[in-house]
């Protein structure tokens, strides 16, 4: 199957545009996490925004240069990090908190007096799905996702637009737009007789964990994690209740290495995790390119078990509409 590199080729260029502003017009908060990067970084972790550090650094500090003022404050709590940064401009206000455990995080920009920046908030917090809102009064549009990676692909155009910035404020380095467009590839790529096989594989090896013997528990241990983050996908998606106590410990020991690594989540990963997501191929089913249509429309009749009514080639007022009518189907109670 053939894959189109324009999507590709369109957030590299967003990312080399956004590195540029980005040092051209760095922040208190950008310089300060580069130059503790050793201690305190921002991740991508499970489809969530992470602070993570190996160092609780307690910090205070404030600038200020023509219209623009900065305040940047790190504090420990009950050993944990807080974080709170605000920079005011002459059109507009940024903040930026993150407590919990490095999970809750708000990041927003406001605009000031008669800007015509438009208002955005990102809210996220655990066991919830996380917000993305642009505009305010009745043009105020609000979506939520189980995850980061769900809503860059759901609401593509909105999040380039209006999310990527605010979140290359908090790391200039982040390659969140090439990510992202990665699991769209891998995707499509992925949705074939590769990834069956693979998942056969992996579910033989998870059956392997509970062997009675030993040698043959560990050899299974040690391909699961031989196969790396695309095996982790897999991992993160299995019903735990129908595992014995040996798989169960096992598989648990296996994702516990991965977080303590404190690594952002790899495309090949995700994509794994998001092949059985409905609302992620019905965003698909939308794209330009027809092979990525059809691969979504194809994947789709596998995952709801039949039709999907919805002709990929057909007119785009016709596609249109067929999308609607199965969104309804998908999203229903």
């Amino acid at each position: 199957m053939r894959i189109t590199g324009t999507r590709v080729i369109a957030v590299v260029l967003l990312g080399l545009l956004a590195a540029g502003e980005a040092r051209a017009q760095e922040t208190l908060l950008s310089k300060m996490m580069r130059s503790r990067s050793k201690y305190m970084r921002f991740a991508v972790v499970d489809g969530r925004v992470w602070l993570k550090w190996t160092q609780l650094i307690q910090m205070g500090s404030s600038s200020s240069s023509g219209s623009v003022k900065e305040s940047l404050r790190t504090r420990r709590q009950n050993g944990r990090l807080h974080l709170n940064y605000e920079r005011t401009a002459k059109d507009e206000s940024l903040k930026v908190s993150v407590s919990g455990d490095g999970d809750v995080v708000s990041i927003s920009r406001a605009p000031r007096g008669q800007s015509a920046i438009v208002p955005v908030e990102y809210r996220q917090n655990p066991r919830e799905k996380i917000t993305f809102s642009i505009g305010d009064g009745d043009r105020k549009q609000t979506f939520s996702a189980d995850g980061l990676w769900q809503l860059l692909i759901i609401r593509q155009k909105e999040c380039e637009e209006h999310l990527l910035p605010l979140l290359k404020m908090l790391r200039p380095d982040w390659k969140i737009a090439e990510t992202a467009a990665g699991i769209e590839v891998k995707l499509l790529h992925g949705a074939s007789e590769e990834i069956a096989k693979r998942r056969a594989r992996w579910a033989a090896l998870v059956e392997q964990l509970g062997d009675q013997r030993f040698a043959k528990r560990e050899a299974a241990d040690r391909a699961l994690r031989a196969d790396g983050s695309t095996a982790i996908g897999y991992l993160r998606q299995l019903d735990f209740d129908r595992l014995d106590a040996e798989q169960r410990f096992r598989i648990r020991r296996i994702l516990e290495s991965v977080a303590a690594e404190d690594k952002d989540d790899s495309a090949e990963e995700v994509a794994e995790r998001l092949t059985g997501d409905p609302a992620v191929w019905l965003a698909l089913l939308a794209r330009p390119e027809p092979e990525s249509r059809k691969t979504a429309a194809r994947q789709l009749n596998l995952l709801l078990g039949g039709p999907i009514d919805v002709d990929p080639a057909a007119d785009p007022d016709s596609q249109k509409q067929q999308r609607e009518q199965l969104r309804a189907r998908i999203l229903q109670p």
